[in-house]
């Protein structure tokens, strides 16, 4: 079953990123998958098309607190889930107080983040 949402996953560890795109995909979704801000940034159709943003925190470049402020000045609040192998209590505070819907550490609790996933999907779908 293909869901028509498309998540996008932001993250420079290949297997972290390929693991997450083919975890989301065998569950149905669409996904893009970016290994920097700036890459994802510069494809404006990716980023109108998302349903769901998953960023990882340490990027090159431009890190992903960053890329998710950006994101916040092109949409109205963005779907984000921010995750990071190096996060703490500040982190958590600071992801959410930028709008995250959630931080995950790494390694993710799979079961976590689909339960994040599908109640940000399922509320986007119930709005008009």
């Amino acid at each position: 079953m293909q869901l028509s949402q498309r998540i996008v996953v932001v993250d420079d560890e290949r297997s972290v990123r390929n693991g997450l795109t083919n975890l989301l995909q065998s569950e149905g979704y669409l996904t893009y998958a970016f290994e920097s801000a700036e890459s994802l940034l510069s494809n404006e159709a990716a980023i109108a098309d998302a349903a769901l943003f998953i960023i990882d925190v340490q990027l090159k470049g431009m890190n992903g607190f960053e890329l998710f402020i950006n994101l916040t000045r092109r949409l109205r609040k963005p779907p984000g889930i921010i995750i990071s192998g190096n996060g703490d209590e500040n982190t958590l505070r600071y992801a959410i107080n930028l709008g995250a819907i959630a931080f995950l550490p790494k390694p993710i609790d799979i079961d976590t983040l689909f339960v994040y996933i599908r109640q940000e999907l399922s509320s986007q779908a119930s709005r008009p």
